[in-house]
């Protein structure tokens, strides 16, 4: 598989989005209330491997699409693919028999790499509290000052307990990031990674941040779109 494709299915799947590969690329299945139930085929060009592509084709109860839900789909890709990768606005190239067949760019960010390093990071995290028995753990959360019923803590501590590997510590991370970045606990998230002298809980600390910041970002998005 093309590393632009492999990059994006990991992303996607960090974010726990429905995504299987097919023989060139992935289909990625939108299954969001208020949007149809359409799936988008991400490929190469096999006249030019450079450039992406991303393809949805109208089902049988939609053989089209409207302007209004191609722009929602575009807006969900583009979150799920924030940092990773730009979703260019889906247009029509016609129909093939019944079906209605729309076309968008996709264009790789510069930050893409970003991806790697945050895995690189994770991988380190891991290896770090290998050697972190959950009493230790404990210790440094109290070394932070961080109340036990903190939103902060909690994560810290599920992101400990649920990681067995790479992929399930970047969800897990994803997945409390969405939840701290909708309340007041991000501040007190930032305050932490700023002044956090415990070495073993400094990675994690960072990539939650990160994940925070990118998920006020698409909240953001989402509402000057909105």
């Amino acid at each position: 598989m093309d590393t632009k494709i492999q990059t994006i299915q990991k992303s996607l799947r960090i974010r726990k989005v429905d995504v299987e590969e097919i023989s060139n690329g992935i289909r990625v299945k939108i299954k969001n209330a208020g949007l149809p139930p359409v799936s988008i085929d991400i490929y190469t060009l096999r006249s030019n491997p450079d450039h992406l592509r991303a393809k949805i084709k109208g089902g049988d109860d939609f053989p089209e699409v409207s302007d209004n839900d191609l722009k929602k789909i575009r807006i969900k890709l583009q979150n799920d693919l924030l940092g990773v990768a730009s979703v260019g606005t889906f247009t029509s190239l016609g129909r093939r028999g019944e079906a209605h067949y729309y076309y968008a760019h996709i264009t790789m960010s510069k930050k893409s790499a970003d991806l790697v390093l945050i895995q690189k990071g994770a991988q380190h995290a891991l290896e770090q509290l290998k050697g972190i028995d959950a009493g230790t753990f404990r210790k440094g959360l109290d070394k932070l000052g961080l109340p036990r019923s903190s939103k902060v803590r909690l994560s810290l501590t599920r992101i400990f307990r649920e990681s067995g590997d790479i992929e399930e510590m970047l969800t897990v991370v994803v997945q409390e990031a969405g939840i701290i970045a909708k309340t007041a606990d991000w501040r007190l998230l930032k305050d932490v990674k700023e002044n956090s002298d415990v070495p073993y809980l400094n990675i994690i600390v960072e990539l939650l941040w990160k994940a925070v910041a990118k998920e006020r970002l698409i909240k953001t998005l989402e509402d000057i779109h909105n």
